[in-house]
């Protein structure tokens, strides 16, 4: 675990120091709490905060909030106060203020020790909750709400929103997969499908059934239609075995731009339509969407090669 001791006595602060780095733990301290926290927000890794309410400056109390407030962002961060004061009226302001946990001194090892077993028990549990809550549970791939959420953020960047581009994508007459060789078949499909998409990109999240959407940034819309190609590539030549039979899909892709003022749901929804048009005009294909199609398809398909293919 990765610690971070706000105490401004220096006799108080190597004592708890040395407790906590004897169970081996990357502990770093600070006197000041401001100091303290301009590296909290700079390190996204911390997992809990010990921190005096009884520092002058940036106030425990005040840490203790804002950790609260960056932990609905983060998640799987913990919070102990530690207080000289025998007061209920601290312990209640400690707590309401978002801490996780209350010490009083004179700290006993053996009770600081048992008190971060228990925070890392519970942050363990919070980031099993986290990747429960967001990923789909047959790809591991973000679900629909969290790669919204995901995509949104991407979107609000206004230094990267120019060169943002999504793929819809999904795989073609998946049914006949259930249909034929049965459920479990079509579970090694889909996640098949994920490993291969996960390749082009970190953004991807699984929509629902046999659809998945991807955000890539950093990318011109011929870019981003070659990883459409790879991808489709990809999963046209990757025969899957199951059960001693040879199962072969494709799959169909549409590629949109960002445009100025763009929701993720306008983008996403130019991106299906080219998804659609992919499927009208023969499956196992990439398709752009429309404004640019003149712009780059001659370039497109000589660059990706593209292999015009109808399979009904």
């Amino acid at each position: 675990m990765k610690i971070v001791l706000v105490e401004a006595k220096g006799a108080e602060r190597s004592a708890i120091r040395s407790m906590l780095e004897k169970r081996q733990e990357t502990v770093y301290a600070f006197s000041k709490g401001q100091d303290a926290w301009s590296f909290i927000e700079q390190t996204p890794d911390i997992n809990i905060i010990i921190v005096s309410l009884n520092d002058e400056g940036m106030s425990g109390l005040e840490i203790c909030w804002n950790a609260r407030i960056l932990a609905e962002q983060r998640k799987g961060m913990y919070v102990i106060a530690i207080s000289g004061e025998d007061n209920d009226d601290m312990l209640v302001e400690a707590l309401d203020s978002g801490a996780d946990d209350y010490l009083q001194r004179p700290l006993q090892e053996e009770i600081l020790l048992a008190r971060l077993r228990v925070a890392e028990r519970m942050i363990v549990l919070q980031q099993q909750l986290v990747q429960l809550a967001n990923h789909d549970s047959l790809t591991e791939l973000l679900n629909r709400r969290a790669f919204f959420e995901h995509a949104d953020l991407e979107l609000s960047d206004p230094e990267k929103s120019p060169s943002i581009h999504a793929i819809m994508f999904d795989i073609d007459h998946f049914k006949r997969v259930n249909d034929s060789f049965g459920h479990d078949a079509g579970d090694q499909v889909i996640r098949t499908v994920a490993k291969i998409a996960q390749a082009e990109g970190d953004l991807i999240g699984r929509l629902g059934g046999e659809e998945f959407a991807m955000i890539l940034s950093d990318q011109s819309m011929l870019g981003a239609a070659r990883s459409a190609e790879r991808m489709r590539e990809t999963i046209e030549n990757t025969p899957i075995l199951i059960n001693g039979h040879r199962i072969e899909i494709t799959s169909s892709f549409g590629v949109a731009s960002y445009q100025d003022g763009d929701s993720v749901d306008a983008l996403l929804k130019r991106a299906d339509i080219a998804l659609y048009r992919s499927k009208n005009e023969g499956r196992n294909r990439v398709s752009v969407d429309r404004p640019h199609k003149s712009v780059i398809e001659d370039d497109y398909k000589a660059a990706c090669n593209i292999r015009q293919k109808s399979r009904a």
